[in-house]
């Protein structure tokens, strides 16, 4: 555990008033940069158990870039609703079972004249029409749980990017 008072962090806010512009602005952004892979790595981690999908999936459809110039990142997530053929299906003697979410009675995989492969159930007891079936969707997830979220970037926040910046200053400083 680190102690300090607000002497030591005066000291240091003197400290890095003094250091030249050039070595600041090359610091922040290598920490805004690492602080922003943290983040998407940490929002993965979060996201599969809740998501019940393995973090592959989720980080085909996730996205993260720093920008020094504006000092901002973004970690987006850009998804529709996961088809269950593609979270690994598999046709049973009941229906479909898919790894990680269970069986879905009564469904079966089907391949349309356009190549399209995917889980689908019948709508009423006749033979059309059929729909078919998805997983979840990690965008949604987001803006439904959006407090989750944020606190898990507050928490990147506090936890990694002070300590980078100093760690990058350290660096670049002969």
């Amino acid at each position: 555990m680190i102690i300090a008072n607000a002497s030591e962090y005066l000291a240091l806010s003197r400290a890095f008033r003094k250091l030249p512009g050039e070595i600041k602005a090359k610091a922040f952004a290598r920490a805004g940069k690492r602080a922003t892979q943290m983040a998407r790595t940490a929002y993965l981690k979060r996201a599969a158990p809740r998501l019940k999908l393995p973090q592959k999936v989720i980080r085909e459809r996730t996205s993260a870039r720093f920008n020094a110039g504006g000092n901002t990142s973004d970690v987006v997530v850009r998804s529709g609703w996961i088809p269950l053929h593609k979270l690994g299906a598999t046709q049973t003697s009941k229906g479909v079972r898919v790894r990680l979410r269970g069986s879905y009675r009564h469904a079966f995989i089907a391949k349309m004249d356009s190549g399209h492969v995917g889980v689908m159930l019948r709508e009423g007891s006749s033979r059309l029409p059929i729909r078919e079936l998805f997983g979840p969707n990690p965008a949604h997830d987001i803006t439904n749980n959006d407090a989750v979220y944020l606190e898990l970037l507050a928490e990147v926040i506090d936890e990694a990017l002070a300590p980078r910046v100093l760690h990058e200053i350290d660096r670049l400083l002969p």
